[in-house]
């Protein structure tokens, strides 16, 4: 009764455990990813691979930014984490390493809990630059996959029952009444929920394994268990794969519009959009207006520039896909 399916975890997070599969060689699913990133790596990496390793023990960033879609939205989201949380967060990762033989967290990570945010400005400089790198302005499609994903879950739970939801996420689970293994290699130990309930999370970079994570802070708050959403080739593909030309959606809101959305899909501001369609910004801001009004375009300020972002309901307009995209109506 208290199984949830939670939203995507968001660009900051995903971007977090993308950095955890850039370090591993047992990639065959995101080999060809792999090889093309590890061509580009930004400078700062090494901030994220000092607290993302690709071992078990590395430390969550990702509940305390949990749901921010965008990636501005969870930079503000790692800003404002309690330093409690953050605190208690670095030293449990400390503990859990020195009493495994792992290398130790770097002496850095002690100042993400600092008042003046030096280290977590680190962090989120060197999350932002890996992003772009990583996700190739392709965010904003996958962001959408993921949030199908969900939604086919919920709607298993609802019409098919939680039994029918733990049989759609073999071999990452398996429903023993009334028990849920989660089947990972290390780590392995018996979690007693006592009514706290569980929220399950689709999840891009959560791989090979499913991950399980839990707030600091609430201690009645449920189990998180984010589980992999690719099985095969063609997952990644359906996931990741190039956006061909939609002649249709040109026809529909003329060249210069659908070009707008296709920029916005890959994150934005308005000066940028202006930039990329060769228009005044007077003129860009005009036709991001008219898809906020249509619904196919998120828009908030950040700073002092407006970013934009493509809705659920763009990215399928874009994909040509709006079956995808009932949900909406």
């Amino acid at each position: 009764m208290r199984i949830r399916i939670g939203a995507p975890l968001g660009a900051i997070a995903e971007t977090m455990l993308a950095t955890r599969v850039v370090q591993r060689c047992n990639v065959a699913g995101f080999a060809g990813w792999r090889s093309q990133v590890r061509g580009a790596i930004p400078a700062n990496f090494g901030v994220l691979t000092d607290i993302l390793p690709a071992d078990d023990s590395f430390l969550d960033l990702i509940t305390p930014t949990l749901g921010a879609r965008s990636m501005p939205a969870g930079i503000e989201a790692l800003h404002l984490a309690s330093r409690d949380e953050l605190r208690l967060e670095v030293e449990g990762v400390i503990r859990r390493r020195a009493e495994k033989g792992q290398p130790p967290l770097p002496a850095w990570t002690m100042e993400l809990a600092d008042r003046d945010g030096t280290a977590r400005r680190s962090v989120a400089e060197a999350v932002e630059a890996f992003h772009s790198v990583a996700f190739a302005g392709r965010w904003a499609h996958i962001q959408s996959y993921l949030e199908m994903a969900a939604e086919r879950m919920a709607r298993t739970i609802a019409t098919e029952g939680v039994e029918q939801l733990f049989a759609g996420l073999t071999p990452y689970v398996t429903w023993r009444a009334p028990v849920l293994e989660v089947h990972r290699q290390l780590d392995c130990h018996d979690e007693q929920l006592d009514g706290r309930g569980l929220t399950i999370i689709p999840s891009l970079f959560a791989w090979p394994e499913p991950l399980t994570l839990h707030s600091l802070m609430d201690k009645d708050g449920p189990l998180m268990v984010i589980v992999p959403v690719l099985r095969n080739i063609s997952d990644f593909a359906a996931a990741w794969g190039p956006r061909a030309t939609n002649e249709a959606l040109t026809a529909l809101l003329g060249r210069t519009r659908a070009a707008a959305l296709q920029v916005i899909a890959e994150g934005c501001s308005t000066t940028e959009l202006a930039r990329r369609l060769g228009v005044s910004p007077a003129t860009a801001s005009e036709h991001a207006s008219i898809l906020r009004e249509a619904g196919l375009v998120d828009s908030w300020r950040h700073r002092n520039a407006m970013r934009h972002e493509v809705t659920t309901l763009g990215a399928a307009l874009l994909d040509g896909d709006l079956s995808s995209s009932i949900r909406i109506a």
